[in-house]
């Protein structure tokens, strides 16, 4: 019987070929037009173009929080000082609850980080370099399962029952080396056991491939601060910046304020053919009580409600979000 662990698919984030798809795939926005621009149109360009703005807003669009913002300098700033032969480079958490856009941080982070290689490196990736490696802890993971990810990522077939931890870690430090990685991104860290016997194995198997690798970690997941709480991984945790990313709460004015503001910009993107600049500022707040403040919540709001407006377009002779089309969304999106 074959027991090689199976490669990842070329489509996930979780291969190489899978996070360059991601990351190169940068929709570009459409042209604004304006309702008579778009009445010159045939049918077939304004499906089109229909198409074009539901896939932009959908997909294409960067939500800039100050959390991204925090991430990505971070990042950055660690990859200027990062001298890959010292040991105990420091690294970054990041840490929210579901659905608040933590997974488009990362992308968006590897995406800086190949943009900003590229410009010392152009050939880079002709080279064989990877500067980024993305994995992800599923469900029931163990720490073995933390080098196997890594293997996985590379392509590197490898026998993950026989293979003891210590030579699975060896694999994987041997490949994070020659592909000259240099952010190892662990993304639903959460899933791995943190706590007991399992749990040390898994936090001395992390600090040894931070160490070891000469790689800066990202540990990404959902309430991590709590996870990563015990004494063993107070080693990790003394060695990292922490950027915690929230939902918008609080009924205070400048909370309002922020989430007023990240609604408006997004209703802006829509480029809805009749829609005023502020045409969401009515329903901030319900927006607010359906997503609970949550970003990526409210882009699925958002974007079934604008794919209601355009589809109604034809019977109001209006495309503009109204407070049936967010009604007609009803609970999708709300955790």
């Amino acid at each position: 019987m074959n027991n090689q662990a199976p490669l990842q698919s070329a489509s996930r984030k979780t291969s190489l070929d899978g996070l360059r798809q991601r990351i190169d795939n940068r929709l570009i926005r459409p042209q604004i037009l304006t309702r008579n621009e778009f009445g010159s149109l045939s049918a077939h360009g304004q499906t089109l173009y229909d198409d074009q703005r539901l896939q932009w807003f959908s997909n294409g669009l960067i939500v800039k929080t100050p959390a991204l913002r925090r991430l990505t300098t971070t990042g950055l700033s660690l990859l200027r000082m990062h001298d890959p032969n010292t040991v105990g480079e420091r690294g970054i958490v990041l840490t929210g609850p579901p659905h608040i856009g933590k997974t488009t941080a990362l992308i968006r982070l590897a995406a800086d980080i190949e943009s900003w290689l590229a410009k010392r490196q152009p050939d880079f990736r002709d080279r064989g370099h990877a500067p980024v490696a993305y994995i992800e802890m599923e469900p029931k993971a163990s720490p073995k399962s933390i080098a196997s990810s890594i293997l996985h990522f590379y392509g590197i077939p490898h026998n993950f029952k026989s293979a003891t931890q210590h030579q699975l870690t060896d694999q994987a430090l041997d490949a994070l080396r020659r592909r000259r990685t240099q952010v190892l991104i662990i993304d639903e860290l959460q899933m791995l056991k943190l706590d007991g016997k399992t749990g040390d194995d898994a936090i001395n198997s992390l600090k040894t491939i931070m160490n070891d690798s000469g790689a800066i970690c990202v540990f990404a997941g959902v309430d991590l601060l709590e996870g990563l709480s015990s004494r063993p991984a107070e080693q990790i945790m003394a060695r990292c910046q922490v950027t915690q990313m929230r939902p918008f709460v609080g009924s205070d004015d400048t909370s309002r304020g922020h989430w007023a503001a990240l609604v408006n910009s997004l209703g802006q993107a829509m480029q809805l053919l009749d829609a005023a600049p502020d045409h969401l500022a009515p329903f901030v707040d319900v927006l607010l009580t359906m997503t609970g403040g949550k970003i990526g919540d409210l882009r699925s709001v958002l974007s079934l409600a604008m794919a209601g407006a355009i589809a109604d377009r034809e019977d109001t002779g209006t495309e503009v979000i109204t407070q049936e089309h967010l009604v007609g969304v009803g609970q999708i999106g709300v955790a």
